[in-house]
């Protein structure tokens, strides 16, 4: 069944509670308010995602999946530092500059002590995932431009992938959850907001690769 926007009901219920809970913080949002918000009934909310625990789990996991899909996928080996300065600028974006998403992963933090499994979740589904899409292009960097060299393995490049986005992205991330500056109402668009601090991203790429092609040197 179809809601009045044309959403699946499930997707009404989950886009309408992922602004609800972000307005009102978990203890203080209602499946009344959800379901109002939904368009449809609190027992139809009930009826597809079972309680309010249920149901917020759910809109973490769906703000997951919406995070990842809006990533750039990774090109060619030709141009590492483009390729990496790219990725980096859209996660700083998306994961800095939208004012529902900081608020959201303040929301998850806070809750971290109640839902210890969301904290862990949001870990893995948004840090670790992230880093392993790095590392796997580390590995096609160092196949095509550095055949010669000794086989590095997916851990080290795991912990490669780490040292890059907490360098080209930590500063920023942090900064945002402390709200050290003014965020914008609406998702960012396919241009890279003015708020994203290039110009450190395009330094700590410089930086990182430097280190990078060194240790392949070792």
């Amino acid at each position: 069944m179809k809601s009045l926007t044309g959403l699946s009901l499930p997707e009404a219920v989950l886009s309408a509670a992922i602004p609800t809970f972000i307005d009102g913080g978990y203890d203080n949002t209602s499946m009344d308010e959800i379901a109002a918000r939904a368009g449809t009934t609190k027992r139809t909310v009930y009826a597809h995602f079972g309680s309010k625990e249920q149901l917020f789990r759910a809109a973490i996991a769906s703000a997951v999946e919406f995070f990842h899909s809006q990533l750039p996928p990774f090109g060619a080996t030709d141009d590492p530092a483009a390729e990496l300065e790219a990725f980096a600028a859209r996660f700083v974006d998306l994961s800095t500059t939208w004012e529902r998403a900081v608020r959201l992963q303040r929301i998850a933090m806070g809750e971290a002590k109640r839902f210890p499994d969301l904290a862990q979740l949001l870990h893995r589904d948004v840090i670790e995932r992230t880093e392993r899409i790095v590392a796997d292009y580390l590995l096609m960097v160092v196949a095509a431009k550095h055949p010669g060299v000794k086989e590095r393995s997916l851990d080290w490049a795991l912990a490669m992938a780490a040292l890059f986005l907490n360098m080209a992205t930590g500063a920023q991330r942090f900064a945002a959850l402390l709200q050290m500056h003014e965020l914008i109402p609406g998702p960012p668009g396919s241009d890279t907001s003015p708020k994203v601090d290039r110009d450190r991203i395009d330094l700590a790429v410089r930086v990182f690769l430097s280190g990078f092609y060194a240790e392949l040197g070792r």
